[in-house]
């Protein structure tokens, strides 16, 4: 019996870097060699690179951090929409955010979360313990923890990607510990040198509000500022090289003042979406900046009134526009809900856990190792 010719590494990398995560995994098992590539630093690099050349979507999902953990795809069909097993699946907590290895307890104290970056996700307990999680390798590295800081005033935790260096960035921007200051203080931790350091902060009188979204380089934020009598929106952004925030766009001047307090920045691709209208408003509105930086390139995606979605107790929170045109709702960290605006129909998911309520972020499955991050970064200058 004759033998089947063996393909060159680099076809088999490049044939299997095309596939889901998911897939990739499940390969592992099939031979040692096959372990070796997909578990390689490079593999996961190519792999990314893979998915953000093809603008292939369907990795992007909504991690529902509760207990258990759960993630349900963005790019839902309909059909997947009335087959939960094919919406949404189940995921373990890593090891290392846990009391103990064998504990189903995380470690003590609040979690949030500080956005998401190729993959990974920026975990903090307790304003304190930082973690670099993937969600989808069940894999987390603790970073350097951070300088306790009062919690009650308006804060935020970034997750970005800086370029030339090849390292990632973790960006924690709160109240100055002052007295009678309203300056924000912002700190910064490079995962490959793993330690905190101040930089100069947000101008004075600018508040950020909402999760921050990581594209192109930069961090950004919906942001507030006061003018006179009025209060002023913009998006204002991190650049992760240069280390230093500035105004990126105002909002589209069609958007009514009176509605500008119901805005949600979020993402849909590659470009930024805002909402106006979450919360007690009736209508609901889409607009996407088509081209980076440029105001005069915002564009109404949708308005529409939000006859049928279901109500809520304490919050409505948009969360990315998908390219089948659905917008993906939070409402109230209990009800995961999939808007078509040009129907105007939804559907629900309910997620069954343990804590009643959960924290949803989007993010993308990815390879790339949390381990490999902190150590021979030269290895990802072209993420």
């Amino acid at each position: 019996m004759k033998t089947l010719p063996q393909l060159p590494e680099e076809i088999i990398a490049n044939i299997l870097s095309r596939l889901p995560v998911k897939h990739l995994i499940q390969l592992k098992c099939v031979s040692k060699p096959w372990l070796s590539l997909i578990s390689d630093p490079q593999f996961s690099k190519l792999h990314l690179a893979q998915s953000k050349k093809n603008s292939n979507f369907s990795s992007q999902r909504v991690l529902l951090v509760t207990q258990p953990l759960e993630s349900a795809a963005c790019e839902a069909s309909d059909e997947d929409l009335d087959d939960q097993s094919r919406l949404i699946y189940q995921l373990e907590f890593p090891a290392a955010m846990k009391k103990t290895p064998d504990s189903d307890e995380l470690v003590d104290g609040w979690l949030d979360i500080g956005g998401s970056c190729n993959g990974l996700i920026c975990a903090v307990f307790e304003h304190e313990r930082v973690f670099l999680w993937n969600p989808t390798i069940r894999e987390a590295l603790e970073l350097a923890k951070l300088r306790p800081f009062d919690p009650k005033g308006t804060f935020s935790y970034g997750l970005g990607y800086n370029f030339p260096t090849g390292d990632y960035k973790v960006v924690v921007a709160r109240p100055s510990n002052a007295v009678a200051s309203n300056e924000t203080e912002v700190e910064v931790l490079e995962v490959k040198i793993n330690i905190w350091r101040r930089i100069q902060g947000l101008q004075s009188g600018i508040e950020i509000e909402g999760e921050c979204i990581f594209l192109n380089g930069a961090l950004h934020w919906l942001a507030s500022r006061e003018t006179g009598q009025r209060k002023i929106y913009v998006i204002v952004a991190f650049h992760m090289e240069e280390e230093k925030f500035y105004e990126l766009v105002p909002i589209p001047d069609n958007i009514d003042e009176s509605k500008q307090s119901s805005l949600v920045l979020a993402i849909s691709g590659d470009c930024l979406c805002l909402f106006s209208g979450c919360g007690y408003e009736y209508v609901l509105e889409a607009w996407l900046l088509e081209e980076y930086g440029v105001k005069s390139s915002w564009s109404r995606l949708f308005s529409a009134y939000k006859e049928t979605l279901p109500g809520f107790k304490y919050w409505e929170t948009a969360l990315c526009y998908t390219k089948t045109g659905k917008v993906v709702i939070d409402y109230d960290g209990r009800d995961l809900v999939w808007y078509d605006p040009k129907k105007n129909t939804s559907k629900t998911f309910t997620p069954s856990n343990d804590w009643d309520w959960f924290q949803p972020v989007v993010y993308i499955e990815s390879l790339v190792s949390p381990h490999c991050c902190a150590s021979n970064r030269q290895n990802y200058t072209d993420i």
